[in-house]
């Protein structure tokens, strides 16, 4: 970073678009250093600021920038947070950042109002790695999904970004297309690799093989390129030394769960009453795993469809688990022919077992599996299509108006396309379901888009504005799916 011709541009922007008092993030204290004897031999009075031998006084650089006595500090991890600086009017990021929350903490150092005619004007730069879009997503509040940052790109490109009063986002051109090109880059093999890594930057954690699949992310494509879920967490440098130890011991039987045929969900429910009676890898009695069976299964309305009446049947209940999921795991159907459990004498037992400290490592794989396959097989048979008529969008805006972006169509069953009747407010309108979101909402009949008067409406003149974060709850009523305001964002959220 402390080379001659950076200097010279970050000189030539600070020429440009800086203003009196400027705060700029160096990435080492030998940068900082660089910057500021940079800038004060081409006439800027800078300070470098930092925690090493060669840094001005902190307090007193501080002082005399708001004094108007310096003209700018380079500083180094020092005034991330909780510093006060009202008078600062440019902030410049010099340094790479792939932490939305240290960028945002670096951002807000310019956002103190020492007067109500502030402008704060902030400099940053962007890269031609796929960890420079964090900064588009942050700043715009966008999740990991491509569709809505290309939009967003799409209008910042066209001037139609819709931003709060007095705010202004300049991308110069070249910029714009270096970043719409790292969102569209994709290739089957990476198209994963790539989700999984933005996910973990933006969530600090990596995805859960449920999410990745509720995000349009097939996992059996992992499974063709990496060999298995647990396989590709594992080179992506995941799996825990327990957890490989787990996976490497059960491997066989982890691998199988993942492609493990399931015309019902009942081999699923089976592990899910074992798991949560903390009896695998081992055995549990059939009346225990009844009960656990059931009360699985009476846990979802989707679940209870599929299984049926015999749950109000105990004797009816029994029949069905030991003729269908108990005798298919222990004859090693959909296992490649081995057995993994056997079943004497009303007792379930698992033929392999695993010391303690790999136990409930395997425990954790093996339930992150679960919850996936039944989610893959509720949306792939229907019953969730029948039985999920719900869905939550983000309010977001296109070209000064407030739109509702739709949730990832591979993740909801049944979602619909094109012009659809719907109900708001008791009344009949009809909605346009473009690809990833509803555009207009009008009266049958009427040419009028009543979309954005019913969001302002709802959430005030500031819907969908950039730093709002707003949701509508579509909800599936005698055939007709009717629109109304989430109530509490933070109880459901997309």
């Amino acid at each position: 970073m402390a080379t001659q011709r950076r200097a010279e541009n970050a000189l030539d922007q600070y020429h440009k678009r800086g203003g009196t008092r400027t705060l700029a993030f160096c990435v080492s204290q030998r940068h900082a250093d660089f910057m500021a004897r940079f800038f004060q031999e081409n006439g800027v009075r800078s300070a470098a600021v930092h925690s090493g031998g060669t840094s001005a006084p902190r307090a007193v650089s501080l002082e005399r920038l708001q004094r108007g006595k310096l003209d700018a500090i380079f500083a180094v991890d020092v005034f991330n947070e909780g510093v006060d600086l009202p008078e600062l009017d440019t902030v410049m990021m010099l340094r790479p950042t792939e932490s939305p929350v240290l960028w945002m903490q670096q951002f807000g150092r310019g956002l103190r109002l020492s007067n109500p005619g502030k402008v704060l004007t902030v400099i940053d730069y962007i890269g031609n790695h796929r960890v420079f879009l964090l900064k588009p997503r942050t700043l715009f509040r966008l999740g990991p999904g491509r569709d809505e940052l290309l939009f967003t790109l799409k209008h910042l490109r066209e001037g139609k970004a819709d931003l709060p009063p007095g705010c202004e986002v300049t991308y110069e051109l070249e910029a714009i297309d270096i970043l719409r090109k790292l969102v569209e880059r994709h290739g089957p093999a990476n198209r994963i690799v790539r989700y999984y890594e933005e996910f973990k930057e933006l969530h600090g954690d990596r995805p859960t093989v449920a999410e990745a699949f509720h995000d349009g992310y097939a996992p059996r494509s992992v499974r063709r390129e990496h060999g298995s879920w647990w396989r590709f967490v594992d080179k992506m440098g995941d799996l825990s030394a327990a957890q490989r130890r787990a996976f490497d011991q059960a491997r066989r039987f982890l691998e199988q769960l993942e492609v493990t045929p399931m015309v019902k969900s009942y081999k699923m429910l089976v592990l899910r009453s074992m798991l949560d009676a903390d009896r695998f890898p081992g055995e549990i009695t059939i009346d225990e795993l009844m009960a656990g069976f059931e009360r699985n299964a009476s846990g979802s309305a989707a679940l209870r469809a599929d299984v049926g009446e015999v749950l109000d049947d105990p004797a009816a209940l029994r029949r069905l688990i030991e003729t269908n999921p108990i005798a298919a795991w222990v004859g090693g159907r959909g296992t490649g022919g081995t057995p993994f459990f056997r079943y004497e004498d009303g007792v379930l037992k698992t033929t392999f077992n695993l010391p303690d400290d790999a136990r409930q490592s395997l425990r954790q794989l093996v339930d992150e599996i679960v919850e996936w396959r039944l989610a893959e097989y509720l949306q792939r048979s229907g019953t969730a299509a029948s039985v999920e008529t719900r869905f939550v969008c983000k309010v977001s805006h296109s070209g000064g108006r407030p739109i509702v972006f739709l949730p990832d169509r591979t993740s909801v069953v049944g979602l619909p396309s094109g012009w659809t009747e719907i109900v708001v407010e008791n009344g009949r309108y009809e909605a346009n379901f473009v690809k990833v979101a509803v555009n207009v909402v009008r009266r049958k009949g009427s040419k009028t888009n009543e979309l954005p008067q019913i969001l302002r409406r709802w959430f005030g003149p500031e819907a969908g504005h950039p730093g709002t974060d707003r949701h509508v709850v579509f909800d599936l009523h005698n055939d007709l799916f009717e629109m109304h305001p989430l109530e509490n964002d933070a109880e459901e959220k997309p």
